[in-house]
């Protein structure tokens, strides 16, 4: 069994028990967002989903290897276990670093299921989307969503998070633990350089060896059991480890562009000399610095996302930051069945990402975000293969 197809399998495993164990959790959760929103008037997908699995199927695999665009799907399978109306957010693809999204896409299975879909996009977060479900009991509902991300070949100047928030100890990153401090120390380079670090935490969570069942994603509760195939635990020590060294460090769901059907991924990024540098712990790409086309940004954690990771939630498992895959804003609803939750990244179309074309997308999707409607010409620049043909989709008539 490969290292994506365990972590699928584990995923499955973990997720599925704490959504039966959480589903009747009501103490201490988390607050459901009721912001408002923007209602999501428009869900064409323009052909993206057949785009994405044509690549999928391709022999050998594709992964994207420059700038240009990638596709970006994945869906949802739910079951009522009381008949009434439930809540449910997803993450989407963020306009943030190098990537710009151009069009996005949801509908549901059965279509009378969905009665209402809104877009979220607060100033000092991740935008998501909220979707209405009416729902009966026992009633299975799938959900899925695919969009279309354009992606440039560095972020622009002056991009990134203040590094100070992400130096502290958190409830799922337990940076000031002894056991945490004693092996970053162990761990730490003779070299005294931070991308040493992150190579030798790359290589410490490969070689770590499961001595139990994991109850928990947090940093400690990773490191106790030995399980080094779940990657939001390895993205959780990975953050514990930089910021017990007091290097600034947060983790980050993506799409990994490889064509490759994962639950979600985590990655994280630490901040050095003025920059954000990502990489990937559980080392599906051992590159340091990872390259902005080779993950498709869905989420980057912020403090109160990890704090809330250890509160009880419907489908989450402990550790897993609020926000990232799935969230149900009361007990009922329940992931269900093999295929409860799965993303998929895949490159699209490789050409120069130039900056006349990031700020014509910019400028569309934050029109999208205000209004909730696609324009004709987001939906033609989704298809195109080259920058012009690109270019003349958003140009404006």
């Amino acid at each position: 069994m490969n290292p994506s197809t365990r972590r699928w399998a584990l995923s499955w495993c973990v997720a599925g028990l704490f959504a039966l164990l959480a589903a009747g959790c009501g103490q201490d959760t988390p607050a459901w967002d009721d912001a408002p929103g923007v209602i999501m008037r428009s869900s064409v997908d323009a052909g993206i989903p057949e785009a994405i699995e044509a690549v999928e199927s391709a022999v050998p695999p594709k992964a994207m290897r420059g700038s240009g665009l990638a596709g970006a799907m994945g869906g949802v399978h739910l079951q009522g276990q009381q008949t009434g109306s439930y809540g449910v957010r997803l993450p989407l693809p963020q306009m943030i670093d190098g990537q710009t999204p151009v069009c996005y896409a949801v509908s549901a299975t059965p279509e009378t299921a969905l009665t209402e879909c809104r877009l979220h996009a607060p100033a000092d977060g991740n935008a998501f989307i909220t979707l209405t479900l009416d729902v009966k009991g026992g009633q299975e509902v799938r959900i899925d969503w695919s969009s279309v991300v354009l992606i440039a070949a560095k972020p622009p100047a002056g991009a990134g998070a203040n590094p100070e928030p992400y130096r502290a100890a958190t409830a799922c990153v337990q940076s000031e633990d002894p056991q945490i401090e004693e092996l970053a120390e162990r761990l730490w380079p003779a070299t005294g350089r931070v991308r040493d670090y992150a190579a030798a935490i790359q290589t410490f969570i490969r070689d770590m060896e499961r001595t139990q069942q994991p109850v928990s994603l947090d940093a400690l509760g990773i490191l106790e059991s030995g399980q080094n195939t779940i990657c939001t635990a390895n993205a959780n020590l990975a953050c514990a480890l930089m910021r017990a060294r007091q290097i600034p460090c947060r983790s980050i769901a993506t799409l990994p562009t490889t064509a490759r059907r994962l639950e979600m991924h985590r990655i994280v990024e630490y901040a050095d000399d003025g920059a954000w540098i990502p990489f990937d712990p559980s080392s599906v790409s051992v590159d340091i610095p990872l390259e902005p086309w080779q993950n498709v940004i869905m989420a980057k954690t912020t403090p109160a996302d990890e704090d809330a990771a250890m509160k009880p939630r419907a489908g989450a498992m402990a550790g897993c930051p609020l926000g990232h895959e799935v969230e149900f804003s009361r007990p009922g609803l329940n992931l269900f069945g093999s295929d409860f939750f799965w993303t998929i990244g895949a490159p699209l179309a490789e050409f120069p990402v130039t900056d006349e074309a990031v700020a014509l997308t910019a400028g569309e999707w934050r029109r999208f975000l205000a209004s909730g409607v696609l324009s004709a010409g987001q939906l033609k620049a989704a298809s195109a293969r080259d920058l012009d043909e690109y270019l003349q989709a958003l140009e404006p008539r």
